[in-house]
């Protein structure tokens, strides 16, 4: 049975132990919560340090795995935190620069109409920075439910949708063609659903990260 020595600083200062002379029993203590031991498997004292069998940590969510002469340790609490961290920036990120296209959009949908001269300049550069960062890595977000993170891809395809709507509004305004005009209303409207589908499965995936990181 493999057997290592914790520092209290592993798990924050919220692990704590009452040890008496051998063989009382020694009691582990996490957030408040007595981790269970089973036969064979307690912890143990040996000369004036607590060993806890690292099997235990499976109770407190750890996973453990010894590989190449090392102790794997990784608690879930942090992967789910994680999962928070990068889908707060994520979503920062893109609904700043999704509003952005959206009114300078607007912007040009008024100067079109009152007959002005139209720069397309500060919506392409729009595009292009929403594009540069539309998503979560995978290596970096823990899979919760049925959830993983090509999930968020609909951010992306909300970009692309209103990549192609600008081609079309910008060939409105070379050419007058009015059906390019209806093809450009078709790709904003392609762009704001699949932006309502991205905020929909944002909710689901915050709230089951947040279960799972406080349960």
């Amino acid at each position: 049975m493999m057997v290592v020595t914790l520092a209290l600083t592993l798990l924050s200062g919220s692990m704590a132990f009452t040890a008496t002379s051998a063989p009382k029993k020694i009691d582990i203590v996490l957030n408040d919560k007595e981790m269970k031991t089973r036969a064979g498997a307690e912890a143990k004292i040996i000369d004036g340090r607590v060993y806890i069998p690292a099997n235990i940590l499976r109770g407190a969510r750890f996973s453990v795995e010894y590989k190449n002469s090392t102790l794997h340790l990784v608690n879930s609490y942090f992967l789910y935190t994680r999962n928070l961290m990068e889908m707060h920036v994520l979503n920062h990120v893109f609904t700043t620069r999704f509003n952005k296209i959206d009114q300078e959009v607007v912007n040009i949908l008024g100067k079109v109409i009152l007959e002005e001269p139209v720069d397309f300049s500060r919506l392409q550069q729009n595009i292009e920075e929403a594009e540069s960062n539309v998503g979560i890595r995978p290596e970096v977000f823990t899979p919760v439910q049925d959830y993983n993170s090509f999930d968020f891809s609909p951010a992306r395809e909300s970009i692309e949708a209103y990549k192609k709507a600008s081609r079309e509004l910008i060939a409105y305004v070379d050419t007058g063609d009015k059906e390019r005009l209806r093809a450009f209303y078709q790709e904003r409207k392609q762009a704001l659903e699949y932006y309502d589908s991205y905020t929909n499965v944002y909710d689901l995936i915050f709230k089951a990260s947040f279960t799972s990181a406080v349960k």
